[in-house]
């Protein structure tokens, strides 16, 4: 696995993987015109999987849910999602302005004029739609758990760990922009508990792979 983001979310993520004791491995996204055949030419990926990562609207610009420009903090990362290439690509997402989520395109212009605004038109081959993002990708993660027949996902206790480390590294709740220990203006146990659920759920048929 390598992890590809922009220089203002490094470290961030280097601090969550130090809490899970992974390889700091990231990437910078380069810039300029072919970064992203650049980047797919040297890392030849079988899956490209973005969560929460914000996908072009259709006039061009990377909106966030209020509908405010945010392309000053976001590299054009979802280039690598529409550079033909043979790999799978995967979206995960919660409001609709993020990279996968011009699947759904059509539906978030009948929910009404801000939602149409700031949708994503950036497609995937497999779209993963959550109250959070986060737990879109650990949804996956717990049907991966079946499929392998192993438990794949993490602990309570390091989800507890990694939004700390998050916060520790300078985040900010995207919701009340607040850098204090929640997801999306929901406290770090309500995150820890979907993770127990989920991990519970993987063990039994409630997750059918």
């Amino acid at each position: 696995v390598r992890y590809v983001t922009d220089q203002v979310n490094v470290p961030l993520l280097e601090a969550v993987l130090d809490a899970l004791g992974e390889p700091a491995d990231v990437s910078v996204y380069p810039d300029g015109d072919g970064a992203a055949r650049a980047v797919l030419a040297t890392t030849r990926p079988t899956h490209l999987v973005a969560i929460e990562r914000p996908g072009r609207s259709r006039a061009g610009d990377y909106l966030n849910m209020r509908g405010e420009s945010i392309a000053a903090w976001n590299a054009p990362i979802d280039d690598l999602f529409v550079t033909p290439s043979r790999a799978i690509t995967i979206g995960i997402g919660d409001g609709g302005n993020e990279i996968g989520m011009g699947v759904a395109r059509a539906r978030f212009g009948r929910l009404g004029r801000l939602e149409a605004r700031i949708a994503s038109v950036v497609r995937v081959d497999h779209l993963v739609v959550a109250g959070v993002s986060n737990w879109g990708g650990y949804g996956v993660v717990a049907a991966l758990s079946r499929l392998a027949g192993r438990e794949l996902l993490h602990t309570p206790d390091a989800e507890r760990r990694m939004i700390e480390a998050c916060v520790a590294a300078g985040a900010a709740d995207g919701v009340t922009r607040r850098r204090a220990p929640t997801v999306d203006g929901l406290p770090l146990e309500v995150h820890a508990a979907v993770v127990e659920l989920l991990r519970w759920a993987a063990r039994s048929s409630i997750i059918r792979a």
